[in-house]
């Protein structure tokens, strides 16, 4: 008895199993959803929203990584998209500066936050020894240098 190439040792015919690939095509799927909702959640959590405009003012800056703060609301800011209290930030703001002397502090706050929103923080940067606080906007139009 002579065998083919598609007989096994044990005389078989051998059969190409099929992949179902469906599994896998669910979990993808369900990765792809997850980073998205994630991705959204994150920006969210920077707090980038509108910034307020100015005609004046320079570019930011874009070398070394500057120390961002957010202001979220009267009692909540984002340090580096991390939730702290305003108690808490002169502490979280030394310990930062301990690690980093003369970082480049960036504050954001959205156009709809007032004034008495983000005096606490530029505040709490005093306290801290923050020798220098850039407040972020954005270049209106018309704007000059």
């Amino acid at each position: 008895m002579r065998r083919t190439a598609l007989q096994s040792v044990h005389g078989s015919a051998h059969h190409t199993g099929r992949v179902n690939v469906t599994p896998l095509i669910d979990v993808v799927m369900v990765l792809i959803v997850f980073y998205l909702i994630v991705g959204h959640l994150v920006m969210e959590r920077q707090g980038e929203g509108r910034l307020p405009e100015s005609r004046y003012g320079r570019e930011l800056e874009r070398s070394g990584s500057p120390l961002t703060l957010s202001v979220m609301d009267d009692e909540m800011v984002l340090v580096d998209g991390l939730e702290t209290t305003l108690e808490r930030l002169p502490s979280v703001l030394e310990g930062r500066l301990a690690r980093e002397p003369g970082v480049r502090v960036e504050l954001r706050a959205g156009r709809d936050r007032p004034y008495a929103a983000v005096e606490p923080v530029v505040e709490a940067c005093r306290e801290a020894g923050v020798r220098s606080v850039e407040l972020v906007t954005e270049r209106s139009a018309g704007a000059s240098g």
